[in-house]
């Protein structure tokens, strides 16, 4: 039977030698950065998702926070609903393309395609018209952007090698988002102080078209055609009629491996409360903190939340870098950062599970906010947990597909937990069953995390 050791906890955080262990990650660090081609992918994802990060404010302040919209939670439904689940239908085809074309290409014409789609955004945009036109438009180029975001991540394991993983797992992806959300911070910044118009949420738009031709250059600078991936090169007209043997595949690999199984589940079940509190923070800033026709309140408070989510994460890919490192011995075992990870895991879990139902309880901003920020720190340690097995114990030729397979699920999730919370919130009329909405996922989360640590120290 698992019992949590908190003897090992207090090993892991506040250990002697956590100097030493910042040390050599440090240099750990540095030593990703000594591959050039470790460097071009980073700042692809800097300046792609950076890009992304003002196109999402500019979106977010001309459909969700408009003062001549309602917030209704139907709508908020429907709307999430249209940007995710059609490309979580279609997410796990381009995997397979990701395992068959060269992945240098995918990131130069799919960032392409992506300025174009956001220049017909912020053309748009300027008509004043929140019509389907903007619905397609914005639904290919996130679509798009999943897509880069899957090839990267499988290109990762060429660029680098494999004890570098667990750090680039916890830096790239972090920085990536760190970027988005700077950028979504300036761009609110920018609202604030200029004014909330359709003019300026077009030019957001057309600042983040510059971030993506950006990332065109850059991609451009990798020369070897076949400098990510992948290592077999299927190719040709094939590639259509072996979409769906690729997919079942990319399933088969993934049922083959419990611990995929099991650290893929627990992101799931964490993105389905963060889409819940998602839901729940949009809501209050549109009607309980501040009044319904003051936008700009609003979005700076929902901004507030989703810095916090951002912080939170931040912090978490710095724990896994630096501090969860080196070697420690517990139970007369020599244990890895992964088992580190998952002792995170569980602890966070916990912490996440009471920030949740006092924010729902409370119904505070302040309450929001950490909630916020410990549903933001564990996303993270587990989208860490779970992209380091992927690149383990999934083989390059079905990397890219059991990736696109993830993300199909993430979106699902999200958009999942987004619909049952909003259309089921006639039905919730007192506090502590929001709270069970959210933190009956978390709850789960620990669970799978106990699994996967009783699986990691049962003997061989």
């Amino acid at each position: 039977m698992f019992a949590p050791n908190w003897g090992a906890f207090h090993q892991i955080l506040f250990a002697r030698d956590t100097l030493k262990n910042v040390g050599v990650e440090l240099k750990r660090v540095r030593h990703i950065f000594v591959h050039a081609n470790a460097r071009r992918l980073l700042y692809v994802r800097l300046f792609g998702q950076a890009g992304d990060g003002l196109l999402q404010t500019a979106l977010a302040t001309f459909v969700l926070f408009s003062p001549q919209r309602e917030a209704d939670p139907s709508r908020i439904a429907l709307s999430f609903a249209i940007l995710l689940i059609p490309y979580s239908v279609v997410g796990p085809f381009v995997g397979v393309f990701i395992d068959r074309w060269p992945r240098r290409q995918i990131l130069i014409f799919a960032n392409s395609l992506r300025v174009f789609t956001m220049v017909m955004i912020a053309f748009i945009i300027t008509q004043h018209s929140a019509n389907g036109y903007l619905a397609i438009f914005v639904l290919v180029s996130l679509g798009i952007n999943r897509f880069v975001q899957a090839a990267l991540a499988a290109s990762l394991p060429h660029v680098i090698g494999n004890d570098e993983l667990i750090t680039a797992n916890s830096l790239f992806p972090t920085l990536g988002t760190t970027a988005a959300s700077l950028a979504a911070a300036s761009g609110l910044a920018i609202q604030h102080l200029i004014g909330n118009t359709d003019f300026i949420n077009a030019a957001l738009v057309l600042v983040g078209a510059v971030g993506a031709g950006t990332a065109v250059f850059v991609a451009t600078s990798i020369r070897q055609r076949f400098a990510l991936g992948p290592s077999h090169n299927e190719g040709g007209r094939e590639d259509i009629r072996n979409v769906f043997f690729g997919l079942a595949q990319g399933v088969q690999r993934v049922r083959l491996s419990p611990l995929v199984q099991v650290s893929m589940s627990a992101v799931l079940l964490q993105r389905f409360a963060f889409g819940a509190i998602t839901v729940n923070t949009l809501i209050f800033s549109r009607t309980l903190w501040y009044a319904s026709n003051d936008a700009n309140a609003s979005v700076t408070a929902f901004g507030m939340c989703a810095g916090a989510a951002a912080a939170g994460a931040f912090a978490a890919a710095m724990l896994s870098a630096l501090v969860l490192s080196g070697h420690s011995h517990i139970e007369g075992r020599d244990t890895t950062r992964p088992l580190k990870l998952i002792r995170v895991i569980v602890l966070s879990g916990f912490l996440s599970t009471l920030a949740v139902v006092w924010a729902a309880s409370a119904r505070t901003l302040v309450a929001t906010l950490i909630a916020a920020a410990t549903l933001g720190f564990i996303g993270q340690v587990l989208k860490i947990n779970a992209d380091t097995n992927i690149q383990q114990q999934i083989d390059d030729e079905h990397r890219g597909r059991v990736f696109s397979l993830f993300d199909m699920g993430i979106n699902f999730s999200l958009v999942l937990g987004i619909c049952a919370f909003a259309l089921t919130s006639d039905l919730r009329t007192i506090a502590w069953l929001d709270a069970c909405f959210m933190a009956v996922p978390l709850i789960a989360v620990i669970g799978l995390a106990i699994v996967q640590y009783r699986k990691a120290v049962a003997p061989r």
